[in-house]
């Protein structure tokens, strides 16, 4: 895949829609999500757990399990719509073009094949390296995410490392072929803050050094805000907030992207607030909203929310919010910056 040009993103998500047809009924799981992302650059997606981040992660790699579907948008990556390829030319495209750090590094990989071989796969499919040339490129990349004594550890079995060790291997499994985007799938889950601090930077590294595009998804902002240039925050499937990492740390316009960060705990305060829950629980999915889905939870709400799901209006330079409390009512839908 070619560069794109100066000014062009490198990935541009237009009202991508993804559905789970169930017995219960039709979960409509991302319901009109539209990103831009420039080379270089990294897009934070946060939300509670059941909000569609990591739908929207393996949508954009194609990799929605049947009967899960994509039902409309489009996903251009360097000015190809990925969802036009056929099996062989989106082979083609991951790992090269786009590559997931995916959850849980334990069940991602396979008990039973050495790290080694498990990096091996990726290489042998996307690039001409054999026999010793493939060996050195395996140690070079677990040392390349820090893995001690690479050589030896490219013979170990995953059950042999902890798990900050497993996930620096799914990383280097990733960055194998040196994608443009990289996506990671809450790669800091389970793991102690010391070690979550070693992944981020360690991510924060190689885009510099491989100057790739990243997609952060994460349930936790203090992870986000620690790498993300820009954040879009979701909720039951929408888009209620994006902006620059510092306009929506430092100025939230959307009561619940206000309400995430209340719930963080602060260690730079004298005493301690107490941490305060958002009431209420996140809605089914099984429809459309057709009012605010935040609207019973809000403390804000007025009698517009309970009529109408609001659009995302611009409040700001680059930022957008979708609420009737906190947005003009008037206001138009925002076009999309690079990075919404």
């Amino acid at each position: 895949m070619t560069a794109p040009a100066p000014g062009v993103p490198l990935l541009e998500v237009d009202d991508l829609r993804v559905e789970f047809p169930t017995s219960a009924g039709t979960l409509h799981a991302v319901n009109g999500v539209s990103l831009r992302l420039s080379a270089g650059e990294t897009l934070g997606i946060v939300g509670e757990s059941g909000c569609g981040k990591s739908t929207i992660a393996m949508a954009l790699m194609r990799l929605v399990a049947p009967p899960g579907r994509i039902t409309s948008g489009r996903i251009r990556l360097d000015g190809t719509d990925l969802l036009t390829l056929g099996p062989a030319e989106l082979r083609a495209v991951r790992g090269s073009g786009v590559a997931m750090i995916f959850q849980d590094p334990m069940s991602a990989l396979n008990p039973v094949l050495t790290l080694g071989r498990q990096i091996r796969e990726a290489l042998s499919v996307h690039t001409g390296l054999r026999g010793r040339a493939m060996r050195e490129r395996v140690v070079e990349l677990l040392d390349l995410v820090g893995i001690p004594d690479p050589r030896a550890r490219a013979d170990a079995y995953p059950h042999e490392l902890s798990g900050g060790m497993r996930q620096r291997v799914m990383i280097a499994m990733a960055i194998s072929c040196e994608p443009k985007l990289l996506i990671a799938d809450e790669p800091t889950t389970a793991l102690d803050v010391t070690v979550q601090a070693q992944i981020l930077d360690l991510l924060r590294r190689l885009r510099t050094e491989l100057g790739m595009a990243i997609i952060l998804v994460s349930h936790d902002l203090g992870v986000v805000a620690g790498l993300a240039d820009r954040i879009s925050v979701m909720y039951a499937g929408y888009q209620v907030e994006n902006g620059t990492a510092e306009q929506l740390l430092l100025h939230p316009r959307h009561p619940y992207t206000t309400a995430l960060i209340d719930s963080l705990a602060r260690i730079d305060e004298p005493r301690p607030h107490r941490l305060r829950a958002i009431p209420g629980s996140a809605p089914t999915l099984y429809a459309p909203a057709a009012c605010c889905p935040f609207e019973p939870r809000c403390g804000e709400a007025l009698p517009a929310c309970g009529d109408a799901n609001p659009a995302l209006a611009g409040v700001g330079a680059g930022q957008r919010v979708a609420c009737w409390a906190r947005a003009p009512l008037t206001g138009a839908p925002a076009p999309l910056e690079v990075g919404t």
